[in-house]
């Protein structure tokens, strides 16, 4: 009787363990995002029938932590991500739906979470959206002020 309990046992085991294996094969793994700061002004286009939406932006000098983005600027919120590439002054693309905060007006800074784009978006260097964060305080849009964190980007 013992030993038919164990066997029982060890084959659930082996069965569980199997299942477990199988679900995590098949989930798609979550890229994490990136905290991106940006300040306006930033301009918005769509194209191919509203199904591509693209924001461009310039590479901001320094981390949003040790100096704010420049107007039209965005910049990474303490470093550059290993895999990522952003240098001073060289041309960025959001790609994807920043949603009601499509064209960020002048002044404001809005904190989006990134990954980067697929091959098939264009540009090896473009970004893809992921979510746009809005600061305590401000629920009814994106701006953030001072001091900014890497804080807050799903992984």
């Amino acid at each position: 009787m013992i030993k038919s309990w164990w066997v029982t046992l060890a084959g659930a085991s082996m069965l569980s363990i199997a299942a477990g294996c199988v679900v995590s094969a098949q989930t798609p793994s979550a890229e994490t995002s990136f905290p991106l700061y940006c300040r306006g002004p930033l301009n918005t286009l769509r194209t191919d029938g509203g199904k591509l939406i693209k924001t461009s932006f310039k590479w901001a000098k320094e981390a949003a932590i040790k100096e704010r983005p420049g107007a039209g600027q965005c910049a990474w919120a303490d470093s550059t991500p290993q895999g990522f590439d952003s240098k001073p002054g060289a041309d960025g693309v959001l790609v994807g739906n920043l949603g009601p905060f499509d064209t960020l007006p002048v002044g404001t800074v809005a904190k989006v979470c990134v990954t980067k784009a697929s091959a098939a978006s264009g540009q090896s260097s473009d970004l893809m959206v992921h979510q746009v964060l809005r600061q305590l305080g401000h629920q009814t849009s994106p701006y953030h002020i001072p001091p900014f964190s890497a804080e807050g980007c799903t992984s």
